[in-house]
């Protein structure tokens, strides 16, 4: 159905060009001294506009472009981890997700200062730089390394947060709280961390590393407040976990 709509392996190539060179510019306007997101956002959108112009798109920087009643829409954020690119830290990259019809079909998640993508195409697996992914092994939920990925609107004091966090550290092996969910969803995809615990995730965020993820392998699950994407065998634990909550 989504073929007879989409062309996925041109739209994910597309993708591809625009996650390496955004990162690209991003990595040279650090060590330059100037240009902005802004920037980036731009050049993203005028490209898609010009490539697609029956396709909408979100971005985190500029927000709704393109038809209202658009099937296909991308979703887009130019620096994901800008707090952290702000700081000279990095940990930052950039995030696509197509989308037809509300449902993910084509995703990447960019590391930009390593220069590493991580891309996924629905039903047909998840790859890194010409890899296919898979996801680790099953493991106890004290052996867990697990992310903690949170949406802009989180409150550092908000109970649910606190209570969480609190859990997780006191009973897995180690929490990552990166700040660039692009990072934390290829290290789940490539078998580096066991899962991603999501509270209140901004759709930038958390579209695309899904893909990625379940593509690899992993399987998503709710309680509570939370999103939970995970190795399969290692849910059941991280799960109980956080039910209380």
């Amino acid at each position: 159905m989504s073929e007879s709509v989409l062309d996925l392996d041109a739209v994910h190539a597309t993708a591809l060009d625009l996650a390496r060179g955004a990162g690209e510019l991003a990595r040279r306007f650090a060590a330059e001294g100037f240009g902005s997101v802004a920037d980036i956002d731009r050049r993203i959108v005028h490209h898609l506009a010009a490539r697609y112009r029956e396709h909408g798109v979100l971005s985190r920087e500029s927000g709704d472009h393109g038809p209202d009643d658009a099937r296909v829409r991308w979703l887009v954020d130019p620096l994901n981890g800008a707090d952290n690119y702000r700081v000279g830290l990095d940990l930052y990259g950039v995030t696509f997700a197509v989308l037809l019809d509300d449902h993910p079909q084509v995703a990447v998640v960019h590391d930009s200062a390593s220069g590493r993508s991580t891309s996924a195409i629905a039903g047909r697996g998840a790859w890194q730089e010409g890899r296919r992914l898979s996801v680790a092994a099953a493991r106890p939920a004290t052996q867990l390394t697990v992310a903690w990925i949170e949406g802009s609107e989180v409150a550092a004091d908000d109970p649910l947060r606190q209570a969480a966090l609190h859990t997780l550290e006191r009973s897995t092996h180690r929490v990552l709280r990166t700040g660039a969910p692009a990072r934390d969803w290829a290290l789940l995809a490539e078998g580096g961390i066991d899962a991603a615990v999501v509270l209140r995730g901004e759709p930038w965020d958390v579209a695309p590393g899904s893909l990625v993820a379940r593509e690899a392998g992993a399987v998503d699950t709710r309680v509570g407040g939370f999103t939970i994407t995970g190795v399969p065998g290692s849910l059941r634990g991280l799960t109980a976990l956080l039910a209380a909550h």
